[in-house]
């Protein structure tokens, strides 16, 4: 018995090291395969590229020259080694070790193994770990420079020195830490560190990490409505929330098929903050500037920058192939500068932000409250004048180039839909209000937002109507105590082509207009029925990119603008204005549009702000306090609480909101031209939906 039980022993122990042995070689092979996959990506995809433009262009092609111009001591001659400020010299370095590296290890590239190029690449990096370069932006130290270092490792794992290789691992980041996608960037270093060491712990650290943020939160990372925040509530699908999807999904498409395969819950996740959230934020090869935070404050923000998307979408195919369809469609869309496949309205109540699409145009409209960041300024010198940018800015859409390249000389106190004083400023940190009033209503298809402002001495309840052809703004209670005058923005974009007022053409200059009907402009139509006094500027205006982005070079903007702005004077007491915006018209069809208006405002006092369109039969309110209004064919509406409603009376529906995003309930009472009243108690969305809009039967 006793031999038995020792050989019973001895055969669990041979069990468990033929296991562990099966195991070590099955992780080795997964490793081994993903390390194929990321050289692949380096070589074939170049998909350091996406990482690395962001701050420096890598022009594969010039490899040569950088060995020429490469000194004894592995220095460049005219990089600053010891520059800590945020544009950050040595990054150029990285950039020139990045692409000889690319050529010596590419088998398509006249360098490949050439031994000269990896004598040079290994001289620059021995001087590089001798000066130790350091930023003082912890961003460029432990997230940019990584970008580099994973693939030049990688590529020359098997080629250098250990003693540089080993610099270059520790270079890395260990282990996961940070939030959203900070956090993400940082586990793409942990995912490729652990491959360098072939350690598959590490390994699904890192995958753990990328994965970790993908799930809807109330932090920052993606919200319930799809929208992306970081640095707290703020909007950044377009920045931030770009890098994430990007490093995600593209990681998705690396570990597709492997023991570290994303699940199924985390990539519908993704599936839904693209196709639900971000591709709402296209429209055409655009990127909405609203969702790019300060990026507009820096040149290479100015693009339209859809196409930052295409290696998303064509990981998503790889990752996603049961839903290829609907990603290449998106990705062909963009390509072609076509309108996305979508159509609607939808509002973000997470963002305090609201889009708007017809086949033919986009707007979309940033807000803040106390519940929201609404901008950041002065951020590494980034965005120095973009104060009022969250304040109701609406960006108006048809091709998508409308505001390329017009921020440095934008007047950044009279920006389009925003109302404020008519004073440039540059400020430091960020910008919000402290108000709760603020949100929107939508049925998918038409919708009403509305924001109290309160900034800067000067406070107004601001609306917008949206429709099909046009959208209408109503401001009510304008007031200020602020030493500037109060303006409210039309628009601000590129000078396209000749301008119209009522008709007549408008050369180039500044113009007072008191009370026109209507003024055109590039296939839009700006429509006035009550009496406003308002300026038209249009013509050539010159600024330096240094006013409003420090960082680099300074450089020379002109641009020939179109501004159009509503004036109200100094220190206004209860001061109201009136537009619509008609799009994709020419000046024919716009002067017989304004001389029978579709929509009728119903009121626009600081009580209530309403508008009824006679075609679509539908009314929006805002109601700023308890109240009723009257609407056609003999309807009354009464409601108990503050909140906007959307009646649609062909649908026989109203579809309801809290802006303040903290009812519980509001009682709406309708009674009818035969007297009818119908009462009903509407329970609002609560928790991660509250602020989102419900909608229920009249009567129902």
């Amino acid at each position: 018995m006793k031999i038995f039980a020792a050989c019973q022993v001895r055969l669990g122990v041979f069990l468990l090291f033929l296991s562990s042995h099966v195991i070590a070689q099955s992780d080795s092979a997964e490793i081994e395969l993903l390390r194929q996959r990321l050289i692949d990506d380096a070589l074939v995809e170049k998909g350091f590229l996406n990482r690395t433009s962001q701050y420096l262009v890598s022009d594969l092609e010039n490899a040569a020259d950088h060995l020429r111009s490469l000194q004894a001591d592995g220095s460049w001659s005219d990089i600053d080694y010891q520059d800590r400020d945020n544009s950050w010299s040595p990054l150029q370095a990285l950039t020139r070790i990045l692409i000889l590296t690319y050529a010596y290890s590419n088998p398509t590239n006249k360098l490949y193994h050439d031994t000269k190029v990896l004598s040079g690449v290994e001289r620059a990096l021995e001087y590089w770990y001798q000066v130790n370069p350091t930023c003082k932006n912890w961003y460029k130290n432990e997230i940019a420079k990584q970008f580099y270092f994973n693939v030049i490792a990688l590529l020359l794992q098997s080629e250098i020195s250990e003693e540089l290789l080993q610099n270059m691992i520790r270079d890395l980041t260990p282990t996961p830490r940070m939030t959203g996608s900070n956090r993400t960037l940082l586990s793409i270093s942990v995912l490729y560190r652990g491959v360098l060491e072939r350690n598959p712990e590490r390994i699904a650290d890192g995958v753990a990490g990328v994965m970790q943020p993908i799930q809807i939160t109330n932090n920052e990372g993606i919200q319930p409505d799809f929208s992306f925040h970081q640095h707290g509530a703020f909007l950044y699908n377009g920045g931030y929330g770009s890098n994430f999807l990007r490093e995600s999904i593209w990681l998705a498409s690396i570990v597709e098929g492997t023991q570290f395969a994303f699940t199924d819950t985390h990539l519908k996740t993704l599936r839904d903050y693209y196709l639900k959230g971000t591709r709402w934020m296209i429209f055409r090869h655009l990127f909405d500037y609203n969702v790019r935070g300060r990026q507009v404050g820096r040149s290479s923000g100015f693009a339209p920058g859809a196409k930052q998307l295409i290696p998303q979408l064509n990981n998503f195919i790889k990752a996603d192939p049961t839903h290829a369809e609907l990603y290449q469609e998106s990705k062909q869309r963009i390509l072609a500068k076509q309108p996305q496949a979508i159509a609607g309205n939808r509002h973000f109540w997470r963002s305090d932000y609201m889009v708007h699409h017809r086949d033919n145009y986009f707007t979309s409209l940033k807000m803040c409250s106390k519940r929201t960041v609404g901008m950041e300024m002065d951020i590494n010198t980034e965005n120095l004048y973009g104060y009022y940018l969250p304040f109701g800015l609406t960006y108006i859409y048809r091709r998508g180039d409308e505001y390329q390249d017009v921020f440095p000389v934008w007047d950044w106190a009279c920006l389009p839909g925003v109302t404020s004083p008519h004073h440039e400023f540059s400020s430091k940190g960020r910008s919000s209000q402290d108000v709760a009033f603020v949100g929107g209503v939508s049925d998918s298809t038409y919708a009403v937002s509305t924001m109290q402002l309160d900034v800067k001495n000067t406070q107004a309840k601001k609306s917008w109507f949206w429709f099909d052809k046009e959208w209408v703004a109503l401001g009510a209670g304008i007031q200020s105590k602020n030493d500037h005058p109060i303006v409210t923005g039309v628009n601000q974009a590129r000078l396209v082509g000749d301008v119209f007022v009522d008709g007549n053409h408008f050369s180039s200059g500044n113009k007072t207009l008191e009370n026109p009907g209507w003024v055109w402009h590039d296939s839009i139509g700006y429509v006035f029925p009550k009496t406003e006094i308002m300026k038209l500027r249009t013509g050539e205006r010159e600024e330096q990119l240094q006013k409003i982005f420090k960082l680099g070079a300074d450089s020379i903007y002109r641009s020939d603008l179109f501004s159009l702005w509503l004036e109200h004077g100094l220190q206004p007491e209860n001061e109201t204005y009136e537009y619509a915006v008609v799009t994709n018209c020419d000046p024919e069809e716009l002067a017989v549009y304004a001389d029978d208006l579709p929509y009728q405002v119903l009121s626009n006092t600081p009580q209530i702000q309403a508008v009824s369109h006679s075609d679509l039969r539908i009314t929006g309110i805002v109601f700023h306090e308890k109240g009723r209004i009257s609407l056609a064919d003999g309807l009354t509406v009464l409601v108990d609480k503050p909140c906007l409603l959307l009646v649609n009376q062909i649908e026989n529906t109203i579809t309801v909101s809290d802006p303040t995003a903290r009812l519980k309930q509001v009682e709406i009472k309708v009674n009818t031209a035969s007297s009818r009243r119908v009462t009903q108690k509407i329970k609002l969305p609560q928790d991660q939906l509250a602020g989102s809009s419900i909608t229920v039967k009249l009567g129902g």
